[in-house]
């Protein structure tokens, strides 16, 4: 569904994204995984359209669409979820979750937003109230929440997990599950390795803008070269972890 080939894209005269080349089939989460800094969300955001690539191509169903404007690629179904709970916070959580919708039939979108509202029921909750008035793991619910009434056919999902505590994780994660059993393609950028991998089909490490691994997701579980290559994972996470707790 998703084919990338020999990508090489940054930002100006910066390069970033060297030969990067993965695909991704439907009903499939590819789990990118890396230290900060080595190109994953430019990976995202050069398939997506938001950077221009300097090389190499993106298939999205056969058609090659790296080159092409942002809003063309979405419309054609291809959804990119930002990292940093991203809503239009003077709307209601009603309005956002329709604002996703708008190329849906309306059958269609009730359905799925009712799926996504039981899913996460502080939603439904504050379905009257403005975005601004969530915390950010319910903005981050809600982006998810725009992006399935959507229905699209590949997600691009950059580190949903960003700030939240543990506990909000479970309903998220169980979201991006049930829509790759839909036959969503879905690319995911994600700090939670201990998480993330159950759910994934496979996983890309990024080391210094090239995939330097990857496998099964049972691979890289057992492989001891990811703790060492994610930034010390061991410590990061407990680090992470602190910080939540305060």
């Amino acid at each position: 569904m998703l084919e990338v080939q020999g990508l090489f894209s940054g930002y100006g005269r910066l390069p970033i994204l060297r030969d990067v080349s993965l695909t991704v089939a439907p009903g499939e989460i590819v789990l990118v995984l890396g230290p900060n800094g080595v190109g994953k969300t430019t990976l995202l955001k050069s398939i997506a359209g938001f950077i221009r690539p300097s090389a190499g191509s993106v298939h999205f169903e056969g058609i090659e669409i790296s080159g092409h404007a942002p809003e063309e690629i979405a419309q054609g179904g291809l959804r990119f979820v930002f990292e940093g709970h991203r809503v239009f916070p003077e709307l209601t959580v009603a309005d956002n979750i329709r604002l996703g919708g708008m190329l849906s039939m309306k059958g269609e979108f009730e359905s799925r937003s009712e799926r996504v509202l039981n899913l996460f029921p502080m939603l439904r909750q504050k379905y009257r109230q403005p975005a601004r008035d969530l915390s950010g793991g319910q903005q981050q619910m809600l982006a998810l929440s725009q992006a399935f009434v959507a229905k699209p056919r590949i997600l691009l999902c950059d580190e949903p997990s960003l700030g939240l505590a543990q506990a909000i994780l479970p309903p998220i994660f169980e979201l991006l599950s049930m829509w790759a059993s839909e036959g969503t393609g879905i690319l995911i950028v994600e700090q939670y390795v201990d998480v993330a991998l159950p759910i994934a089909t496979r996983g890309l490490v990024m080391e210094n803008g090239m995939i330097s691994l990857q496998g099964s997701s049972l691979e890289l579980a057992g492989n001891p070269r990811i703790r060492q290559i994610y930034l010390g994972l061991d410590r990061h996470m407990a680090i992470h972890r602190r910080y939540l707790s305060l």
